[in-house]
């Protein structure tokens, strides 16, 4: 502790920290600990700490903790109840003071409060409850139709109100801070969903992530992450010792293992990814604070990664996801908004596990009964062409085993998500809260439907299912964090990287370059026009649209001759797809990829290539530049090694950008 203190002191260089570190450092010496220290710093139970080695016990043992974790139901109940109990001020106020004077400022709030008083319905009851109330009377003057969405953002800014209070009073409580920023990082994993979201409440919670992000960057805050950190540390090293020892003593300490393992989840699941994520998505990797790129790396170890893969997150799955959009978007009776508040919980609609649970095990029995309609086919047709026994003993072996693994996987997904943390039991908020026409949709209505929103909100009618998935992967390719990609290329106008995935020998390739003094206009029309493209990539032979679908979508051909006469050249057939305003509004996509085109018959002097997706997105950068991101991923077929086209697939992007940039030059 002394050390961590020491770190801090450094950090926040502020005197009268260094007078409060005295008084520590007389304890040592004395035996005697300063009474200001008590509200201050937050060590409590100081008539006990009869040594040091006793204070350093009870340090370890009550002042360091996971305070998710080993709160009782009436102190947790309390502290969600921060919002409401405003009349009851006098008698709160009053328990309050005698608690801090009692058992100091931590010990009050993590040991005492439900006994005195507490400050979860007193002091948080009273400030949040009058922030309430002028927020409310806010958003009222601004909308005349109020939703979830208004709710959730009227709760949170109260918080972080509430919060900054509270650093006003104990700033120099390490402890209780990060009591206070692991409520805020809970709150807020609804607000990470929002590229899911609508584009209207994609701004309202960007706006409320760009002030949460704001609020705990400061040193103060990044200490208290970094102890939260060393904690989750130490307890996921006895996690892991306990799960490298003999099953004998396994089963003699599984109780203790269930409760470490559920303590690494929720601090992992609920503080450190909302922390990572929401500074990842506010600042440049470059510029992120030292402690942010220690819980990346912490959450991207291989015991982190394999423990979330045992037990993933419910509130992170997609029908999660799902169920807060369409939560986010229903209106509220605005009679008692005040009530409201204190009552709105994302995480008490519904039981996620056992909601998804029961669709999954409905989705494994229709797969189930269509395998088995499959594998009796194949036996019939088995009888009927070679009548021999041992391939029909074969086909029934392979059912069998069949048949068992489709019984055991709901097996294991019902033991993962009812082990998971996260899962929680909750009633749902009173439905005389709601006015508006449109019914509440349960998870099953959300989860069947999902190929119809696709088809109807995200994508055009005339999209077909093949472009409809390949532009789920584009999504999926062009959000994915840059971390475990290699860059292989890094210069002033573009940046190249690329990795490799499970089920592909070749490379994916993301990135983007800069076209310097150009128009998006001009940019787009030098890549799209056929004509122009024909003039400027000598690259493409033969290039030509083969068939117009629709507007907006064609059939293109073309061929590529290798620089080494030897090589076969390669020739595409592929599908190319235009959209405006797409993924975000401004930006332009050109979408390609490979189909099977019959009317287009391979030469039998080339090799067909294959793209499984390849992508452009245009958009004005800066003054008269146009961005270009790009990624890809092409199978060119054939006998060179893969090593080899991996390796040189990086510059071929760069080569291809400065002849974008010398086209534009020219038809400028």
């Amino acid at each position: 502790m002394q050390n961590y203190l020491e770190q801090v002191q450094q950090m926040l260089k502020i005197q009268k920290f260094q007078r409060m570190w005295n008084y520590c450092c007389q304890f040592y010496e004395f035996g005697i600990l300063h009474p200001t220290l008590n509200i201050q710093l937050g060590i409590e139970f100081s008539a006990l700490a009869t040594t040091p080695y006793r204070l350093i016990q009870l340090l370890l043992s009550k002042h360091f903790y996971f305070s998710q974790n080993y709160l009782t139901p009436t102190q947790t109940k309390e502290f969600d109840e921060m919002l409401s109990k405003s009349d009851e001020f006098d008698q709160r106020n009053l328990g309050t003071i005698l608690g801090m004077i009692v058992l100091g400022a931590i010990g009050f709030f993590v040991f005492g409060f439900a006994l005195v008083g507490g400050i979860g319905g007193g002091v948080l009851g009273v400030v949040g409850g009058h922030q309430v109330g002028k927020r409310i009377k806010k958003t009222l003057q601004n909308k005349q139709d109020i939703k979830e969405i208004d709710i959730y953002d009227i709760k949170l800014r109260t918080i972080l109100k509430w919060a900054q209070l509270q650093k006003k009073k104990y700033c120099y409580n390490i402890n209780l801070q990060r009591f206070v920023i692991e409520k805020i990082l809970t709150e807020i994993k609804i607000a990470l969903h929002f590229k899911y979201f609508s584009t209207i409440n994609q701004t309202q919670l960007q706006n409320l992530l760009k002030k949460t992000f704001l609020f705990l960057n400061q040193d103060l805050y990044l200490c208290s992450i970094e102890l939260s950190l060393l904690l989750l540390e130490d307890l996921q090293d006895q996690n892991v010792c306990l799960n490298e020892e003999q099953m004998k003593l396994l089963n003699q300490q599984n109780n203790y293992r269930n409760q470490l393992e559920i303590s690494v989840l929720k601090e992992i699941d609920n503080v450190i990814k909302p922390v990572v994520s929401l500074f990842s998505n506010q600042l440049p990797d470059n510029k992120l604070p030292l402690i942010i790129k220690k819980a990346r790396e912490f959450i991207y170890s291989n015991e982190i990664v394999q423990l979330s893969k045992q037990f993933p997150d419910p509130q992170m799955s997609i029908y999660y996801i799902k169920m807060l959009s369409s939560q986010l978007n229903l209106s509220v009776n605005t009679t008692n908004l005040k009530l409201y508040v204190q009552q709105q919980n994302f995480r008490n609609l519904e039981n996620v596990g056992q909601d998804i649970q029961c669709i999954i095990q409905k989705q494994n029995k229709k797969q189930k009964i269509v395998q088995e309609d499959e594998i009796k086919i194949n036996i019939e047709q088995v009888e009927n062409e070679e009548q021999q026994c041992d391939v029909i003993v074969q086909n029934n072996e392979s059912q069998i085993r069949l048949e068992q693994i489709v019984e055991q996987k709901p097996k294991d997904i019902q033991l993962r998500l009812h082990s998971h943390p996260n899962k929680i039991n909750f009633s749902k908020i009173d439905p005389k809260y709601y006015i508006n026409s449109t019914p509440y949709q349960s998870y099953e209505d959300i989860i069947n439907n999902s190929e119809k929103e696709k088809l109807f909100s995200r994508y055009p009618q005339h999209y077909c299912q093949l472009s409809i998935e390949k532009f789920d992967l584009f999504l999926q390719l062009i959000h994915e964090p840059t971390d475990k990609w290699d860059l292989a290329i890094n210069n002033k106008d573009a940046q190249i990287y690329k990795t490799l995935k499970e089920g592909s020998d070749n490379v994916f390739i993301k990135g983007f370059g800069i076209i310097k003094n150009t128009s998006l206009e001009l940019a787009l029309r030098v890549v799209y026009d056929i004509k122009l493209r024909r003039e400027w990539d000598k690259l493409l032979r033969d290039f030509q649209i083969i068939k117009t679908e629709s507007e907006d979508i064609d059939i293109l051909a073309y061929y590529v001759q290798p620089p080494i006469r030897l090589v076969t050249p390669r020739e595409w057939v592929q599908r190319r797809i235009l959209r405006y305003d797409f993924p975000e509004k401004g930006q332009i996509t050109l979408i390609f990829y490979s189909i099977d085109y019959p009317q287009h018959p391979v030469n039998r002097n080339r090799i067909r290539a294959y793209t499984e997706i390849s992508s452009m997105i245009f958009e004005d950068y800066e003054q008269n530049n146009v961005k270009i991101s790009i990624c890809s991923n092409n199978d060119i077929k054939g006998y060179i090694p893969k090593m080899i086209v991996n390796r040189a697939s990086a510059s071929g992007p760069i080569d291809w950008f400065k002849s974008l940039q010398e086209a534009c030059n020219k038809y400028r």
